[in-house]
C-alpha cells in the first residue's frame, strides 16, 4: 500500500521536470551540457559519437527518458530499472542547477543550497527504491541460500571424522577382544597346545596391529575426504 502511494508521489517530481525540458527545451542548455560531459566520461571511446552534440537535441532526449521513467515508476512497471535510470539522470543535473558557489548574493546563494538540498533529497528517494525488492529476497540473498553456508561444511566435517573416530574406537575394541581371548586361551592349554597357541597369539597380535593401522588409515581418508568436499562447496 505504501509503495503504491509513494512511487507515484516520487515519479510527479520528475515527470513535471521532464514535460518542462519537453515544452522549454532552450532553458536547459545547462543541463545538457551536464549530462553529455558525463555521459562521454563514462561511455567508451568508440561509443561517443553517437551523443549528440546538438544542446537541443540532448535535452529532448533527456526530458523525454525522465517522462517514461517516471510514468514507470509511477505504475509500477520495473520501479527498480526506472529509479536507477532517473538517479542517473539527476545526479549531473542536480549540480549545474544549483551551483550555489556562482550566486551573486547572500539570498540567491540561499536558495540555491535549499534547490540542492531538495534534489539531494530526491536523489536519496530514487536510491532507495532502486534497492527496494518489495519484501521478496534479493539476487544475493537467493545465491547466498543456495549454496551451502559454512556451518553445514563445518557440519558435514565433523560428521565425517566422528564416522572415521567410531570406525578406529570399534576396530581397536575388537582387536584388544581377540588378542585378550587369544591369550586366556594361550595360558589354559599351555601344556597340550603350548606351540599352536603361542603361534594363535602371536597372528592375534599381528592381527591387532593390522587393525589398528587400517582403522587409522581409514579415519585419515574420512578426513581428507571431508576437507575436499567442504573446500568444493565453499
Amino acid at each position: 500500500m505504501i509503495r503504491t502511494l509513494a512511487r507515484p508521489l516520487l515519479a510527479s517530481a520528475f515527470a513535471v521536470d521532464g514535460a518542462q525540458m519537453l515544452l522549454n527545451s532552450n532553458e536547459y542548455a545547462d543541463d545538457a551540457k551536464a549530462v553529455n560531459g558525463t555521459l562521454r566520461t563514462v561511455v567508451p571511446a568508440g561509443y561517443r559519437n553517437l551523443i549528440p552534440e546538438d544542446v537541443e537535441s540532448t535535452v529532448r532526449i533527456v526530458g523525454t527518458t525522465k517522462v517514461l521513467a517516471s510514468a514507470m515508476l509511477a505504475t509500477g512497471k520495473a520501479p527498480r530499472l526506472a529509479a536507477a535510470t532517473l538517479a542517473a539522470l539527476q545526479v549531473p543535473t542536480t549540480l549545474s542547477r544549483h551551483s550555489f558557489w556562482n550566486a551573486s548574493n547572500s539570498a540567491e546563494k540561499k536558495e540555491e543550497i535549499r534547490g540542492l538540498i531538495t534534489d539531494l533529497a530526491l536523489l536519496g528517494g530514487l536510491a532507495i527504491t532502486s534497492a527496494d525488492t518489495a519484501g521478496k529476497p534479493g539476487l544475493k540473498w537467493r545465491v547466498q541460500k543456495a549454496m551451502p553456508g559454512k556451518s553445514e561444511q563445518q557440519k558435514m566435517l565433523e560428521n565425517a571424522q566422528g564416522q572415521a573416530q567410531n570406525l578406529f574406537e570399534k576396530t581397536k575394541d575388537v582387536a584388544s577382544q581377540v588378542q585378550e581371548n587369544v591369550s586366556d586361551y594361550v595360558d589354559e592349554h599351555s601344556d597340550d597346545w603350548k606351540d599352536t597357541a603361542e603361534n594363535l597369539k602371536d597372528q592375534a597380535l599381528e592381527f591387532a596391529g593390522q587393525a589398528q593401522d587400517f582403522a587409522g588409515e581409514q579415519s585419515k581418508k574420512l578426513r581428507k575426504q571431508a576437507k575436499k568436499k567442504a573446500k568444493k562447496l565453499g
